[in-house]
């Protein structure tokens, strides 16, 4: 096996295409979605769904840009975490969190 890296570079690991398990919750949510831009598609004329598209075109832009951003510093993050533990060579049980309080 390659190592995390290596796979992650070569696109092998693919946090972006995550599966959700479907809930009662999220199933709801997408039905509301899907009624709403029904109805809305339904009292737009042509011209405004023109305009309507390109407003989510930029949304779905914006989304794309953020979800990059808060990956990339979530495994920031990360790394300086694990790079902490390895510095200070201590275990990782959560004592030493709470002596700070």
């Amino acid at each position: 096996m390659r190592n995390v890296l290596e796979a992650l570079y070569n696109g092998d690991i693919r946090p972006d295409l995550r599966d959700y398990e479907q809930s009662a919750a999220l199933d709801q949510l997408e039905k509301l979605k899907a009624r709403n831009l029904d109805e809305l598609m339904g009292i737009l004329g042509d011209a405004e769904r023109e305009v309507f598209g390109k407003y989510c075109d930029a949304q779905e832009e914006i989304e794309e840009i953020t979800q990059y951003d808060t990956y990339a510093y979530a495994l920031k993050f990360g790394i300086l975490l694990m790079a902490e533990v390895f510095m200070t060579g201590s275990d990782v049980t959560g004592e030493e969190c709470i002596r700070l309080y």
